[in-house]
């Protein structure tokens, strides 16, 4: 796995307190709210990869080689509009991430429910048996 996915991925790992390489290791014993976030992830990663993509192919569409004509204008067009979409929905990921992550910052810490006076006594009287 890449030693960095997205941008996010340090705010990621100072929220969940491991790697991202960790948190994918890990996924079966994942929190609800780890699992959350690591869907997140995913999601941008994937985000990420459609607009590296789909900037490749606006390169490749805009190759100098190709004459300019309306037909090279179109494309160019075309893919552009393609490329923004793909830029817009990364965004969005970007921003679901981030919301999942300021969660996981804002999650009350893990206390122990003190157990009642009544299954003490009965708990004790067991024991001394």
């Amino acid at each position: 796995m890449p030693a960095s996915l997205t941008r996010l991925d340090s705010r990621v790992e100072a929220a969940v307190g491991t790697s991202i390489a960790s948190l994918h290791a890990e996924e079966a014993r994942l929190s609800a709210q780890g699992a959350r976030v690591l869907d997140a992830h995913r999601a941008l990663t994937k985000a990420e990869t459609a607009v590296a993509f789909e900037r490749v192919r606006l390169l490749i569409c805009a190759d100098r080689q190709r004459r300019v004509d309306d037909q090279l204008l179109a494309d160019l067009s075309d893919q552009l509009e393609i490329l923004e979409d793909a830029a817009a929905a990364r965004d969005q990921a970007e921003m679901d991430l981030l919301a999942r992550v300021e969660e996981m910052r804002n999650r009350p810490p893990a206390t122990s429910v003190p157990v009642p006076a009544a299954v003490h006594v009965p708990l004790a009287a067991a024991l001394r048996r």
